[in-house]
């Protein structure tokens, strides 16, 4: 995906909780703005925590594998 779309996505306000799927079949959620790092090349998701202290680790994701962005809602 192209970084500043992503990036356009991850700005919204309000913003939308999403799933980001990749061409490996892998996925993550993000359910923060601030869980999402895009760079113009890479992007970097925080993974367990975030909402009540920092992220324990970070997935590094080349962005042109991510093949589609799906929202969830607050109850999935």
């Amino acid at each position: 995906m192209d970084a500043e779309k992503l990036f356009e996505i991850v700005k919204r306000r309000p913003f939308e909780p999403m799933r980001v799927h990749l061409s490996d079949g892998k996925h993550y959620e993000v359910r923060h703005p601030e869980q999402l790092l895009v760079s113009r090349r890479w992007s970097y998701v925080g993974l367990n925590g975030g909402g009540s202290g920092p992220f324990q680790d970070t997935a590094i994701i080349d962005n042109v594998h991510v093949s589609r962005i799906e929202p969830i809602s607050s109850g999935n």
